[in-house]
């Protein structure tokens, strides 16, 4: 009798575990995966001009370990101008360091991991470029998510979810694409992604728009910068209204002419192609890492202690000579 009752919980249990190995294979675990090792590059045009102003960003990834170095390509890779963010999670440091040829300027800036995931001052640094970190979600002034798509599509082989975010003005849009199959600690996500919203893995694609183009010329006239623009066209049509009619420029009307609406035309695909950052990965090579890729020397680097020092050496918004 013993031996049945044994029998009967010991096959429950085995039953139980089965089960729960199933549920984890549907939902997708990846308990069991081992972390990603190796190398990803992505590529950032921006602008009109993006294929000649290129910024080139690498990602050195172990499990415990991740580089990122961002460097200007393009007509500007002469300038010869990198930065970049070293984790070591093992040895709890974290090594932000820009380095410019023109000015001869190495600096770098140590600090422990929980003082740069507490301090906001390391959340607050320019949006420089080259950058340190990755102000990729700092694009838009907000992130509100209006769609996601599971397993959209494969890109270098790796299945990726699409998801779209909106500002609140509907004006700007960014698309993202990321993959869950590149298997790499949160954290280190979190510290090198400023921003990262949760839904998002790492990522291999982003396309921030403008949607411009799509709003139709009466709603920019009658919008909320209507009276601005009836201000500026009153000026600009003054003394050839006031030969014709004493009446006040008529803005609707105006908004109907063929020749103010061509001129709205292309000034709102100016603004679409000038206005649009699209990043791209460019390689991803699956290996084990050299030991001065999941290090940093910093023997000609000049060690700035305090961060607000080491921020303000930083190039400025926009990169300096970079145009965008």
């Amino acid at each position: 009798m013993k031996k049945i009752t044994i029998l009967k919980y010991t096959t429950v249990f085995i039953f139980l575990c089965f089960c729960w190995c199933c549920n984890d294979i549907k939902n997708g675990s990846d308990n069991t995966k081992p972390y990603f090792e190796g190398e990803i590059s992505l590529s950032e045009s921006r602008g009109l001009y993006g294929s000649l102003f290129k910024v080139n960003t690498t990602y050195f990834i172990s499990e415990n370990h991740i580089k990122r170095e961002q460097k200007l390509g393009g007509i500007n890779s002469v300038f010869n101008s990198y930065a970049g963010i070293f984790i070591d999670l093992k040895k709890d440091s974290v090594v932000l360091y820009y380095s410019d040829m023109l000015s001869g300027k190495k600096n770098k800036h140590s600090t422990s991991i929980k003082e740069y995931t507490s301090n906001k001052k390391y959340k607050n640094l320019p949006n420089s470029l080259p950058s340190p970190v990755d102000n990729t979600f700092k694009l838009l002034p907000n992130y509100k998510r209006s769609n996601q798509v599971k397993d959209s599509i494969k890109i270098k082989e790796y299945t990726s979810d699409y998801t779209l975010y909106q500002e609140d003005s509907g004006i700007l849009k960014q698309e993202v694409f990321d993959t869950k199959e590149i298997k790499v600690k949160r954290e280190l996500l979190e510290m090198v992604f400023m921003n990262i919203p949760k839904e998002i893995n790492f990522l291999l694609k982003s396309d921030l728009k403008t949607t411009i183009s799509d709003i139709s010329n009466d709603s920019i006239v009658n919008g909320k910068q209507s009276k601005a623009i009836d201000l500026f066209l009153r000026d600009v049509f003054q003394k050839k209204d006031s030969i014709k009619s004493d009446k006040k420029t008529d803005l609707e009307k105006l908004s109907k002419n063929k020749w103010i609406n061509l001129g709205l035309k292309i000034l709102k695909k100016g603004v679409d192609l000038n206005i649009h950052i699209a990043t791209d990965i460019s390689e991803l090579t699956s290996r084990k890492l050299l030991s001065n890729e999941i290090s940093f020397t910093s023997l000609d680097f000049i060690e700035i202690l305090d961060i607000d020092d080491f921020s303000n050496s930083l190039p400025h918004e926009g990169g300096g000579d970079f145009d965008d």
